[in-house]
């Protein structure tokens, strides 16, 4: 029997948690759910024994952060360091693609969540520019000039971003096995922040160079972001420095079926992870019974997968495909007419019978 911590964290996070809970629930997987108050108000820090809850647990299972609970996100990203972010991106027929020919789009965007412009490292431009007078511009020019205003830090190190290249290799590895092309691509804008995005380049080449069966590519930003919106079938593994891989797996997820589909699950040491819809609160429809649960069902499945469950994480994303084959029980951000709750049940139904 494995252990889940369910934090639902507030808005929509709320429903799509409870939904997919039922679900798991409801399915006799062999999961007990656990759901411990994740703050006891609004801002608060995470309680301690929620927090040994969590860290004693094989997995956790959050819903969507909101103003009252970004220090639970924050707390189960950065403190715990769960610095590998998946965020797949697949189309399902029967899903509301921008795309006309969207069939076959299946690629992972892979986010370093520990480093980069994010957690934020920032302050005043008059205190760097005393700290650090000798800091220049390509064109040689100091920080004075700017005059009164705010930096933010970027951070690279060689360790992160080994690390989040092997993880990427690894992904990219599994991912040949079942018949996807192995490839790797670092997305960066090397030409511009050479030693920074350089850096992260040239370790996330490196690492790819050590396994002979998989194949490297590199685009700057702004051409990965073309390229998810007009050569989405051609991308396998794509794996981003933290800002980056925050806006392109919006993008992604988009050109799938919009980001109340897109799931992701977040890794650290240890083999510690949580899992989450990549949507937001959504304060604007919460509520009201109509929140997609397809991000959250989907960020189970692969939580299933890392619990070592396969077979029932195999036939939770059939079941959540079923479902949209059918079109019979989709919400109406899929030009459908169901509740949470109600397509919730028909991917039980569809579970229990696939």
């Amino acid at each position: 029997m494995k252990t889940v911590v369910a934090l639902p964290g507030e808005g929509i996070g709320v429903e799509v948690v409870d939904a997919t809970c039922e679900v798991l629930a409801a399915a006799s997987l062999p999961v007990k759910i656990v759901t411990p108050p994740q703050i006891t108000a609004p801002g608060s820090p995470v309680p301690p024994e929620t927090k040994r809850l969590c860290r004693d647990a094989d997995a956790v299972l959050f819903g969507a952060a909101g103003p009252a609970t970004t220090r639970v996100v924050g707390w189960l990203r950065w403190e715990m360091d769960a610095w590998a972010g998946v965020r797949p991106a697949k189309y399902y027929a029967g899903m509301r693609s921008p795309l006309a020919e969207p069939s076959g789009i299946d690629f992972v965007v892979i986010r370093e969540n520990s480093e980069g412009m994010y957690p934020g490292r920032e302050g005043e431009l008059a205190e760097l520019a005393r700290a650090m007078p000798s800091v220049r511009d390509r064109f040689g020019r100091g920080l004075e000039r700017h005059g009164e205003g705010r930096f933010a830090v970027k951070v690279v190190t060689r360790g992160g971003a080994a690390r989040v290249a092997r993880f990427a290799c690894e992904l990219a590895r599994r991912r040949k096995a079942r018949g996807h092309p192995g490839k790797v691509a670092c997305v960066t804008k090397a030409n511009v922040l050479p030693q920074t995005d350089g850096l992260f380049r040239e370790i996330v080449e490196q690492t790819v160079a050590t396994y002979s069966d998989l194949t490297f590519e590199h685009f700057h930003v702004d051409d990965a972001a073309r390229r998810i919106v007009r050569f989405p079938k051609a991308l396998d593994v794509v794996v981003c420095m933290n800002q980056y891989g925050d806006i392109l797996s919006d993008v992604a997820a988009e050109v799938a079926g919009g980001l109340g589909v897109a799931p992701s699950g977040n890794f650290g040491d240890g083999g510690w992870a949580y899992f989450e819809s990549v949507h937001g609160s959504a304060p604007d429809i919460a509520g009201k019974g109509i929140a997609n649960p397809t991000g959250t069902l989907l960020s189970a499945a692969l939580m299933l997968e890392h619990l070592g469950l396969t077979d029932e994480a195999t036939r939770l994303e059939a079941a959540v495909s079923r479902v949209y084959r059918d079109g019979k029980a989709l919400t109406p951000d899929q030009r459908g007419t169901a509740t949470t709750k109600q397509m919730a049940t028909a991917v039980l139904a569809a579970y229990r019978n696939v």
